[in-house]
């Protein structure tokens, strides 16, 4: 049915930003070795070339502790709305009865 269409979209998508992920990984992987055995001066290796997988982490956990404050944010935003919504539902619901249009209930 529908349900499981959604489902394997959102598989597909998930599984199409793995590879995307692992694809820029595996570049920056092959730069960085390439860099790192590469006639570079040994001050701008040890400046640059090797704290860099250091800096790619820290940069990683930055990124996703401001993507999980701005999930949780929106969530909590939703959560709110769904809640009103269901209030202005009730309410409706009452309206109808009192003007003597029933609804059928699921």
């Amino acid at each position: 049915g529908i349900n499981a269409e959604y489902g394997k979209q959102w598989y597909q998508r998930r599984v199409r930003e793995l590879f995307a992920w692992l694809a820029v990984l595996s570049a920056a992987t092959a730069l960085w070795i390439s860099a790192v055995y590469g006639p570079y001066d040994p001050t701008f290796k040890r400046q640059f070339i090797y704290p860099f997988p250091f800096v790619a982490v820290m940069l990683f956990a930055f990124v996703s502790l401001v993507t999980i404050l701005v999930r949780v944010t929106r969530l909590i935003t939703r959560i709110d709305a769904s809640e009103e919504l269901q209030k202005d539902i009730l309410e409706a619901k009452e309206e109808l009865q009192k003007l003597g249009i029933g609804l059928k209930t699921q």
